[in-house]
């Protein structure tokens, strides 16, 4: 999954999009330390590359030659937590590039509109991460530590779990969910992660196999074997059963009220990502 130059134009395209997108921003349900419009100011900090240029102060820049921000207090949240799949189920049909993609686009949006971004890479535990990143210059360190995330393992959606330090923000978390603890996870998830959206990975491949004929197939992340006489009743019947499960899943999402988005694996990111920042998309700003 390389991120070329063509991936960074992708990537640039997004935030230009969300920065358009910023107007119709709307503020949140809970006091957070977030910069916003409010009238009681708080303190400054330094300016990172991506703040807006109007929240600059010019008068201590005059006296200081030093960029800073004006901080008030608003009502919205700060901390984005993205949580990429990288397990062994995700191995097939081009699953792990599109997640790690998504995580990369989220992630990298998230830095150049202004928020704070901790991330992890999961299976059966977390196996690589960051915390507290801030400011687009913190982007290209961000993809690459993505691209170096090992892969494999069973799906453990335990690990998911935003870290205390991103305990006031939104989760967001990218699998294919072939966990049968999945939902509870996801509900445990809220007391800690605030807001939670729930990105659903799937390929046209899981539902329509190219299989015939009698198999044995292997479990990928347990390594349990089947026998299966691949007929038109049998496929029928799974299609039916995983069709089912997933939209089991978007039902339970709907009900915690989490934002669920399904994403086709061979999906161009843009189409993908965008919709997700667009207005009522599950990323929009609240």
């Amino acid at each position: 999954m390389p991120f070329d130059d063509a991936f960074l134009r992708t990537l640039e395209s997004l935030v230009l999009l969300a920065r358009r997108l910023r107007t119709g921003e709307r503020a949140g349900e809970r006091p957070s330390p977030r910069d916003g419009a409010s009238s009681e100011f708080r303190d400054y900090r330094s300016y990172v590359e991506g703040d807006d240029l109007r929240s600059v102060d010019w008068n201590v820049y005059a006296r200081h030659e030093q960029l800073h921000v004006k901080r008030f207090d608003a009502e919205r949240d700060l901390h984005a937590w993205v949580a990429v799949d990288v397990s062994e189920s995700m191995g097939f049909f081009g699953k792990r590039g599109q997640a790690l993609a998504v995580a990369a686009a989220v992630g990298y949006v998230a830095l150049a509109r202004g928020d704070t971004l901790s991330w992890g890479a999961f299976g059966e535990r977390r196996v690589a991460g960051g915390e507290g990143l801030r400011g687009k210059g913190a982007g290209i360190g961000y993809l690459k530590a993505l691209e170096a995330a090992p892969a494999g393992g069973k799906t453990d959606l335990r690990a998911a779990a935003p870290p205390p330090g991103a305990s006031r923000g939104l989760a967001i978390v990218i699998s294919d969910f072939c966990d049968r603890g999945a939902r509870e996870a996801l509900h445990a998830m809220r007391p800690r992660g605030g807001n939670v959206v729930a990105i659903h990975v799937v390929a046209d491949e899981e539902l329509k196999p190219a299989l015939s004929g009698p198999l044995r197939l292997a479990d990928a992340e347990t390594g349990r074997e089947l026998d299966v006489d691949a007929d038109e009743g049998t496929l029928a019947a799974y299609r039916e059963a995983l069709t089912a499960r997933w939209d089991a899943l978007q039902a339970f999402c709907a009900r915690e009220g989490m934002p669920y988005r399904r994403v086709l694996a061979r999906a161009p990111l843009l189409d993908a990502v965008s919709a997700l920042l667009k207005p009522g998309g599950a990323l929009a700003r609240r």
